[in-house]
Formats: structure tokens, C-alpha cells, sequence
């Protein structure tokens, strides 16, 4: 049995030599062996250094893939699943927080009734140090939102620890993501669907924020937003983009919104015009934000194209929200400011899938 150890690397030049020496020095039963594939993310020159001469040193076991442009560690993590040959394949991290002398334990218990996959708790270890109150607490939550949204019992989602079969890759690289939700909910939910999964304790000593700390509250956000994607069967990268699309959409709103307001009360414009003027500047801060954060395309080429193509559906918007706004306050009676809120909400399902087709779909000809 082989057993591939894919190590996801991201400018780890202090710790990645002693990672690798006490990979390749952890002890595994005797039926297996090992295969070690170190994933450079896009690193910088201090760590490539490391790297190649690791890979002269252990040419025998080591493999190294350089990527020549950080793609986040859900990337690394899939580049190195699709090279690897071993039957079961396990995550490491390089930065020495979590000890390769567990193994054996987790592999011990993979032979042990029929289990088929494996996961190191951290919460199940004694004497472990974890990064901080907030940190431990808020993993604890996490795993408590996808243990109660798939019906499991894990304690610790966020592990880096998962063995599991080859069998599963092709259903994991599948997976939208390629950030550490990736490998803490998209990772998870496949092997908790497909295999019977048991946890035993291994132990943890995180690193501090100075030391090179990279995961923050944020992390967690997006682990439970990914989690209720997942639940509802809403593809990850489409969940995160129509909540990007959303809160997009909420600031332009804002802004049309502040613009309504004061130029109708206190610059004395009638509210029709004030309601042009305001969605022109709304215009402005809908198109950077789509563009570059809603949609992800930050590429130059094209954004000339992308941005007529945005100015036409903003026009075609306006002329259905200066409609909408004389419907609603001279045929309905609504008050100003509540009938362009309600205009905005209408525009907005229209215009996401207009967004999509000019940032997703004209951006890649």
C-alpha cells in the first residue's frame, strides 16, 4: 500500500527543510510506503532554493511541482492530487504545526473495521496549543454548522489530517474552490459522503501571527457560507459570486441612495433628475466593483469592451428605474426613497445575469 503525502508549499523557506526531514524520518506500518509531493504555490526565490536542493538530496521519495503563480492552497492541493499515484493520500502542511510521527496512528486505525477514511482531531489531542480562544472556539463552530447541515459527528473539520482512498479524487478535484475552504468544507463534504470516517486525536502546536500565521476570522465566514451553499446544492463558486453580486448591489444601492437623498432634500432637485444623477454615480462604483471583485476579472484586456457593454446595461437600468420610480410614487403613492428601493431590488435580478454574461462569458473571447 503507498500512502502520498501532499504538501502544499507557500513561501515556507524557515520550516519546509525540517518538514520534509521529518516526513520522510515518520514511521508507517510496515505494508506501506511512502510518496512525497511538495506543491510550490507561486513562491518566492528564498523557498524554490530550499526546495531544489531537498529534491537533489531525496530524489528516491520527493517530488517537486513548481507552480510558477500562486493559486491558493486549495490549487496546490489539486495539483498535487492529480499527480499522485499512492492509494490513500494524506494533506501536510509545511509549516511544522502538526507532527508527521501521527501517522502511524492514523493509518493504524484506516486497517481497523472496515474504515475507509481517517481524520486527526486537533480537540480530541491533549496539551494542544491552538492559535488563540477565538480561533479554537470559532473551528469548534464551524465543524458544529456542517455537522448539523450533513447529519456527521466530526469535531474537527478544519483539520489539516485527512486520509482518505484515491478512489475520491476525481469527485475532489471537481470542487470549485481553491482556497482554504477548499480543504476545510469542499474536502470534508466529499469524504463524509462517500466513506465511513472515524477521528482520533493527534497533536497541534500552532504557529503565532508573526511566525507566519495565515488563516484569520474571515476563513471561518466563508467555511459556514460554504457549508450552507453545499446544503442547499448551490455550487460553492456561484454562492460566493452572487454574495459578491449581492453585496455589490447593497453598496451601489447605498450610494445611489445618499445621492437620492441629498440631492433631492437638500440640493432642491426635483426628484426625478436627482434620481438620474444618483444612478449615474452608483453606475461608476457598480462596474468597479463588479469587474474586479463581484466577477474576478481583473484582466485589462477588454475592459473597454466590458465597460460599453456595462455603460448599455446601466442606460437600459436607468430608463427602467426612472419608469419604475414615476409608477411607483405617481401611479402608487410611494414614497420616494421606499419606491427606489423597491426599483433597485427589480433591477438587480436582471442585472446579475447580464453582469455574469459581460464579465464571465465576453471577458474569456
Amino acid at each position: 500500500m503507498k500512502l502520498s503525502i501532499i504538501i502544499p508549499c507557500f513561501n515556507e523557506a524557515k520550516t519546509i527543510r525540517e518538514l520534509v526531514t521529518r516526513v520522510r524520518a515518520a514511521e508507517i506500518p510496515a505494508a506501506w510506503q511512502k510518496e512525497i509531493i511538495v506543491v510550490d504555490d507561486g513562491s518566492e526565490e528564498e523557498t524554490r532554493e530550499v526546495l531544489r536542493d531537498l529534491l537533489l538530496e531525496s530524489p528516491d521519495v520527493l517530488r517537486v511541482i513548481f507552480k510558477k503563480q500562486n493559486g491558493g492552497k486549495g490549487s496546490a492541493v489539486k495539483t498535487g492530487l492529480s499527480e499522485a499515484a499512492g492509494d490513500y493520500l494524506i494533506i501536510q502542511d509545511a509549516d511544522l504545526e502538526y507532527n508527521p510521527d501521527d501517522y502511524a496512528r492514523l493509518l493504524a486505525s484506516l486497517l481497523e473495521d472496515g474504515t475507509t477514511s481517517v481524520f486527526g482531531s486537533r480537540t480530541l489531542g491533549k496539551n494542544n496549543v491552538p492559535f488563540s480562544r477565538f480561533y479554537f472556539y470559532g473551528g469548534l463552530l464551524v465543524s458544529k454548522v456542517f455537522n448539523l447541515a450533513f447529519g456527521t459527528n466530526l469535531s474537527d473539520i478544519t483539520t489539516c489530517y485527512k486520509v482518505f482512498p484515491r478512489v475520491l479524487i476525481k469527485e475532489i478535484l471537481e470542487q470549485p474552490s481553491n482556497d482554504f475552504v477548499f480543504d476545510a468544507v469542499e474536502l470534508t463534504s466529499v469524504i463524509a459522503r462517500n466513506t465511513t470516517v472515524v477521528e482520533v486525536p493527534i497533536s497541534y502546536k500552532s504557529r503565532t501571527r508573526k511566525e507566519g500565521k495565515k488563516i484569520d476570522w474571515r476563513d471561518g465566514v466563508l467555511c459556514v457560507f460554504a457549508i450552507c451553499c453545499l446544503r442547499v446544492g448551490i455550487n460553492v463558486a456561484v454562492g460566493m459570486r452572487i454574495m459578491r453580486f449581492v453585496v455589490t448591489g447593497a453598496i451601489a444601492a447605498a450610494v445611489n441612495l445618499s445621492v437620492l437623498y441629498v440631492a433631492t432634500a437638500y440640493g432642491h432637485i426635483w426628484y426625478l433628475y436627482s434620481a438620474m444623477l444618483s444612478f449615474i454615480v452608483a453606475f461608476v462604483v457598480s462596474f468597479l466593483l463588479s469587474k474586479f471583485w463581484a466577477f474576478g476579472n481583473r484582466a485589462r484586456l477588454g475592459t473597454e469592451r466590458q465597460l460599453v457593454l456595462h455603460l448599455l446595461v446601466a442606460t437600459a437600468n436607468l430608463g427602467i428605474n426612472t419608469a419604475l420610480m414615476y409608477l411607483f410614487v405617481e401611479g402608487f403613492g410611494l414614497w420616494y426613497m421606499f419606491a427606489q428601493v423597491c426599483a433597485a431590488i427589480l433591477i438587480a435580478f436582471e442585472s446579475y445575469f447580464a453582469y455574469q454574461w459581460i464579465y464571465r462569458v465576453r471577458s474569456a473571447v
